[in-house]
């Protein structure tokens, strides 16, 4: 999981997740947490490296901000959607979310080759 607080969330969230939904503690002690590389700087240097993609087995050369790309597409989306209603807003939002991820999908061949 790629978090830019990770390293003062993951604190205490294996004793938050024990109070809320114990059934999940064995799985979020699994979860890898880093830090994502553009929020990197902003950290202490003892997190940047603890927290690092670069330095955790198995992630090779991911940046961890792929969840920050589709922020300016998406935002726009608030000009057209602020005055729908609440059913209208959610399902403009999910066509658009929908329709980012088929494309995600349909380009992620040119990637892998």
């Amino acid at each position: 999981m790629s978090y830019d607080v990770v390293c003062s969330y993951i604190c205490h969230i294996v004793q938050r997740m024990a109070k809320s939904h114990p059934h999940l503690v064995s799985m979020v002690q699994d979860v890898k947490m880093l830090l994502p590389k553009l929020h990197m700087h902003a950290h202490q240097e003892m997190c940047q490296v603890v927290y690092a993609f670069c330095y955790a087995r198995g992630f090779g050369l991911t940046h961890g901000e792929g969840v920050e790309t589709p922020w300016a597409e998406l935002n726009i989306a608030g000009l057209s959607t602020r005055e729908m209603t609440a059913g209208a807003r959610h399902d403009a939002l999910n066509s658009l979310f929908s329709y980012w991820n088929w494309r995600k999908t349909v380009n992620m061949g040119r990637s892998l080759t």
